[in-house]
């Protein structure tokens, strides 16, 4: 019976050493795993910037400005252009560095009030109008998709197009001249006019066709300006301020 209980002895602390071993080894294997995952943030947990909405309104100055040479695109002679400031609201909403936008805006369309020649109507042959414009605009509704492309945290190209309507406020009218020669100095107002005063005959509502391109900086998270040009049907440049909820 001694002979066999010395034999199993180294047996079993044998065996018994394994075990602790074995569970040593595994509790430290369990606790690197532990430790991996405190340090990886939970995948639900991860937020990615550019996937961020935000809905935000802003306030807009522009100086509209129609050239004299674009008048003159569709008559013989104009007296000049026009250059006049306009107002606008906007309301967008921005997800990532894309942007939809609803704009709301008035300007006022003041030319130079003077004779135009029509096209192909020279005078003295044909006669010529005498134009005035009285508290001429237009009120306009759009919407316009726009990208940004960062160049840094604070700055960013801004870029789009989008399209509207634009309702005329006010009136454009013209008196019927004749002149003695082909110098306008000798043009005066028709004898018995059938004209005189008469407002043309203008479209109620008139298509706002856009195409934007600028610059946007955020020197804070929240605030936003813009500074851009391009044409809402006529050539505008001008800058908005805005914040984003």
């Amino acid at each position: 019976m001694r002979f066999r209980l010395a034999s199993v002895s180294p047996i079993l602390c044998a065996a018994v050493t394994g075990a602790i071993l074995l569970a040593t080894s595994a509790s430290a294997h369990a606790q690197a795993a532990l430790d991996d995952d405190d340090a990886k943030p939970a995948s639900s947990t991860v937020v990615n910037p550019e996937n961020d909405t935000h809905v935000g309104v802003a306030l807009r100055l522009r100086d509209v400005t129609v050239p004299k040479g674009m008048i003159e695109l569709f008559v013989d002679q104009a007296p000049g252009g026009s250059s006049q400031f306009g107002i606008g609201l906007e309301v967008f909403r921005r997800k990532g560095n894309f942007e939809v936008q609803f704009g709301l805006e008035y300007e006022a369309i003041e030319v130079q009030q003077g004779i135009w020649v029509q096209k192909n109507k020279l005078p003295p042959a044909e006669e010529v109008d005498y134009v005035q414009f009285h508290n001429f605009g237009w009120v306009t509704a759009e919407v316009t998709f726009l990208n940004h492309t960062p160049i840094t945290k604070f700055l960013a190209i801004r870029y789009g197009g989008g399209a509207g309507i634009g309702i005329f406020k006010g009136k454009v009218s013209r008196t019927d001249y004749v002149c003695s020669s082909s110098a306008l100095t000798t043009c005066a107002e028709k004898p018995f006019a059938e004209n005189q005063d008469t407002p043309y005959n203008l479209p109620p509502v008139f298509p706002v066709i856009n195409a934007i391109i600028g610059v946007q900086i955020r020197p804070v998270d929240n605030i936003v300006i813009n500074v851009e040009t391009g044409i809402r049907t006529l050539p505008f440049f001008g800058m908005s301020v805005g914040y984003m909820f």
